[in-house]
């Protein structure tokens, strides 16, 4: 599975800490408990000096970032289709825009590339669009 291709250098489990620390400061604005302070710092030390004490936790933090990013990039591509590209169609079908030429296709079977009798020069790619 993806959790066991993950590889975990020392800078990963430097990372991993940093980020227990930062959470733990985070936890702390919450909800003002004194403690979180205190662990916080104990991240830092054992960050800053022994860092491969973090390896479990990188491992699951690297691996959970990696299923994260793969359905939440999933979920989206599926709401921008859903918003921008179906709506955008559904308009297009509505208008009776054919950009693709498919009703000429259909009915005469040849093919539907436009001849275009054009020579190319230099000036043409100066401005290519």
């Amino acid at each position: 599975m993806i959790f066991d291709k993950i590889t975990i250098t020392v800078e990963k489990c430097k990372d991993s800490g940093l980020a227990l620390v930062l959470i733990s400061l985070i936890c702390y604005q919450v909800w003002k408990l004194d403690v979180l302070i205190i662990l916080a710092m104990i991240f830092l030390i054992i960050a800053m000096t022994y860092p491969l004490i973090f390896q479990p936790f990188a491992r699951f933090w690297f691996w959970l970032s990696t299923a994260l990013g793969t359905v939440v990039s999933k979920i989206i591509l599926t709401v921008l289709f859903f918003v921008i590209v179906l709506p955008i169609g559904l308009i297009r079908r509505a208008m009776g825009k054919d950009s693709m030429r498919m009703k000429i296709w259909k009915k005469g079977g040849e093919s539907v590339f436009r001849v275009r009798e054009h020579r190319f020069a230099a000036k043409d790619m100066d401005h290519p669009y």
